[in-house]
């Protein structure tokens, strides 16, 4: 049963504590790579920057919010929380271009992969979709006269290619979308909440960019699934947001999302494993008529 999606980047949480001597080992790696670039970069933003940054906000605050000017979440003024959003938005801006998509992707595929193959109990096959009249359509990975030494390597290839060219665009939208939308947590409580979802409901596009690519899903195939589950996977990447810009923890977050994701992935390849069962048994059925 595939839950409501605001419910993975919590099960991500918990499956992770659930199963850390099985993810342990992966998992610490990879966040001693994230927290390694993370402290060499947020340690000097915070000294350089915070304490003028704060004054800035404060300024702000006072002359355009004097009503909120003295509210305090936790015991800590508002112009304090907005400065450290801001600080750590900053400060993901600058792990991002360091670690680049790509090394990020490294990282977190294999934590990707564990999980689904983990949990999803059946192999990840090619799309199953149901048509408007109710018939179920399958589609294969490869063309039948498609089958060729020299053809699949041409169709790796491309495929390699396209997958280059898709990552090297998505890294590129998403750090100049972060910059742009970077000054909204000057703004407090609305700005860093604008931040989240817009930022969210772009990366929402890739959640399942790996789980795509196992399904050898063509980008028209991507964009009609993504389409009719627009809410849900804008939901998820608004919440996934939104918890790795929590202060300090933020990046453990990251890690759990990545979980939470294979997850939903994994729950979603149930369905469709049930449908190409379903295709199969009509195609039997046919056949023996």
């Amino acid at each position: 049963m595939v839950l409501p999606a605001p419910a993975y980047p919590v099960m991500g949480v918990v499956y992770l504590a659930r199963n850390i001597q099985l993810l342990g080992p992966q998992f610490i790696r990879s966040l001693a790579w994230a927290l390694g670039v993370a402290v060499s970069t947020i340690t000097p933003l915070i000294a350089l920057t915070f304490k003028s940054q704060q004054k800035l906000i404060t300024s702000v605050i006072d002359t355009a919010f004097p009503r909120i000017a003295g509210m305090k979440i936790l015991g800590i003024g508002i112009q304090t929380w907005s400065t450290m959003f801001l600080t750590m938005g900053e400060s993901s801006l600058l792990v991002g271009i360091i670690m680049g998509e790509l090394f990020k992707k490294e990282r977190s595929k294999g934590l990707f992969q564990t999980v689904l193959n983990k949990e999803g109990n059946v192999h990840v096959g090619p799309l199953a979709q149901v048509t408007e009249n109710g018939g179920i359509i399958v589609s294969s990975k490869i063309a039948a006269g498609d089958s060729s030494v020299s053809s699949r390597l041409h169709h790796q290839q491309h495929k390699i290619m396209d997958k280059a060219s898709a990552s090297t665009s998505h890294y590129g939208q998403r750090m100049g979308l972060w910059l742009v939308t970077l000054p909204l947590n000057f703004v407090p409580v609305a700005g860093p909440i604008a931040f989240c979802y817009l930022n969210g409901k772009v990366r929402s596009r890739y959640v399942h960019r790996q789980y795509f690519d196992m399904k050898e899903m063509t980008q028209k195939e991507r964009d009609d699934w993504i389409q009719t589950r627009k809410s849900q996977y804008t939901t998820f990447g608004v919440i996934a947001q939104g918890l790795e810009l929590i202060p300090f923890i933020g990046i453990l977050f990251g890690f759990t999302n990545t979980i939470g994701a294979a997850l939903w992935a994994a729950d979603l390849e149930r369905q469709q494993y049930e449908l190409r069962s379903r295709k199969l048994r009509e195609t039997n059925n046919a056949a023996s008529m």
